[in-house]
């Protein structure tokens, strides 16, 4: 017999809840690194997030939706808390992973500042059985916009944060930067012992003063190609001239 006496759940109405503000505080880089947790939006990548093993602490899903152990709001609610403008919902708050290292063939996201370019390169890693390293002045890999650029992706590869290039090489990584021309053919990458391969920012490229061990070109008859657009097709190339392809690392979730 059901229980008629059980009260249905709490309707948080206000954007002064105070787990609705801590929430939403994570909307920022700053607050992100302080509490070590991010957000997630959606469907498709909450339950991405939940077959992987990854820790979701707080669930907020609109009045009507059938989510399990989520806290109920309103669409005023949602609209404060989602990441896009025109949110579907739900919202998650998720723990960061710990910055694991990287340990095979990986595209390197050297100061790649657009979280959306950076979401496509870490899917195109994953895609083709890569891992990701992010440097210090990159975009924040964690970010909502960039886990959704992602698509999931993030919870199948390994990514470094705040890398160094220096200690790549040392680690035993090729460092193969990709530059717009002058380098070598992409398909050398099927022959090159673990290869770190540098995706430059559009704006910038990648620094004079860096000295890869190896420079290649993707030869296209336009100036220049999007730099996710790029990764994509030099992780293609390594994995299809002949560089050996692994299945994905789980990150450490502690």
């Amino acid at each position: 017999m059901r229980n008629s006496s059980r009260r249905p759940p709490l309707l948080v109405q206000s954007t002064r809840n105070r787990r609705v503000v801590e929430a939403a505080k994570l909307h920022k880089t700053k607050e992100r690194r302080r509490a070590n947790r991010t957000l997630i939006e959606g469907p498709n990548l909450i339950e991405a997030a939940g077959r992987a093993g990854y820790p979701l602490e707080e669930v907020f899903a609109l009045e009507n939706d059938e989510v399990e152990g989520a806290i109920q709001v309103t669409d005023e609610v949602m609209r404060y808390l989602a990441p896009t403008l025109h949110p579907r919902g739900p919202v998650a708050v998720m723990r960061i992973p710990a910055s694991d290292s990287v340990g095979r063939a990986s595209l390197v996201a050297y100061d790649l500042s657009d979280p959306g370019n950076l979401g496509t390169l870490i899917r195109s890693a994953a895609a083709f059985g890569m891992d990701v390293a992010v440097t210090t002045a990159s975009a924040d890999p964690w970010a909502p916009k960039t886990l959704r650029s992602g698509a999931g992706a993030h919870f199948s590869t390994t990514i470094e944060r705040d890398v160094d290039i220096d200690d790549l090489r040392a680690r035993g990584f090729t460092i193969v930067a990709a530059v717009a021309h002058g380098g070598a053919d992409p398909i050398v990458l099927g022959s090159t012992e673990l290869p770190a391969i540098l995706i430059g920012s559009e704006a910038h490229g990648l620094p004079d003063q860096l000295e890869p061990d190896i420079a290649v070109t993707i030869p296209i008859a336009v100036e220049s190609l999007n730099a996710a657009v790029a990764a994509g097709i030099l992780a293609y190339a390594y994995t299809g001239a002949g560089g050996r392809r692994e299945s994905g690392r789980r990150p450490d979730l502690r």
